[in-house]
Order: structure tokens, then sequence, then C-alpha cells
């Protein structure tokens, strides 16, 4: 991936993650990775509206997933998207806890 590319991704996000908000300044020990939101796999493409900053623990958990079972309704439901959905819509900062408060979070 283009390093320009690269330092977009980054300064759009403010250098936190874009799904979890943990700041990249206090992972010093760790670069945050530049994540396909819709993966490669299923037709991504290395475009910046299809990219974002991920930490690794979320770039991990996400995987190359588009979407989940939501554990309420066991409905296949999509999982957040940092280039379309509002973060405050999706997540609430409880302390040093984020609780997903939608479907697309579960």
């Amino acid at each position: 991936m283009d390093e320009t590319i690269r330092n977009l991704v980054r300064q759009r996000a403010g250098n936190v993650c874009e799904y979890c908000r943990l700041i990249q300044a206090g992972q010093a020990w760790a670069r945050f990775h530049i994540e396909h939101v819709r993966p490669r796999q299923h037709q991504g493409t290395g475009d910046l509206d299809n990219l974002c900053l991920a930490c690794g623990h979320c770039n991990r958990y996400k995987g190359p997933n588009l979407a989940s079972i939501d554990p309420v309704t066991n409905e296949l439901t999509p999982l957040f998207n940092p280039r379309i959905d509002r973060w405050a819509e999706h997540f609430l900062l409880s302390e040093h806890s984020i609780l997903g408060v939608s479907p697309s979070v579960a």
C-alpha cells in the first residue's frame, strides 16, 4: 500500500482506532493497521473510502467479516462501518469500557 494513502488514513482518523477510539500515541509498542472496511476477499478495494485505521485488537476481532449474527434477534446484521456509520449511534463510552448499543456491534 502506498505510504501517501497510509498517511491520509492516519490523518483522517487522527491516529485513533476508528472502532474502539484507542489512541495510537499510547501504544508505541504496536503500530495500528490500515484496515479494509470491506475486505479484499469480498471485493473491497484499496480506495481511501474503504480504508480505516484500526488497532491490532479491533482488526483481529473484525477480521474479514462483513456481518454477524445479532444475539438478541438471531438475524444477520452488518458490522459497524466507520466510513458510513456514526460511532455515537453504535457505542457508548462508560467509565473504562465501550458498550455496544446497536446490533451492528453485537
